[in-house]
């Protein structure tokens, strides 16, 4: 019975990481790309036309 319980312990475990891998790792994904987009507006804000030596 104890091997059971263990079992069914450790297949629980499995499943709520699995899941866990699931959404995590898209979820990294956003918000590297969410701080990407803050650090480019930053930097847009900073180099604006007034900074352009020259304009096309």
């Amino acid at each position: 019975m104890q091997l059971v319980l263990t079992e069914g312990v450790r297949g629980l475990s499995m499943i709520v990481d699995l899941a866990l891998d699931r959404i995590i790792v898209p979820l990294a994904v956003v918000v590297a790309l969410l701080g990407a987009c803050i650090i480019g507006i930053q930097l847009a804000e900073m180099l604006g036309p007034a900074h352009l030596p020259y304009q096309l």
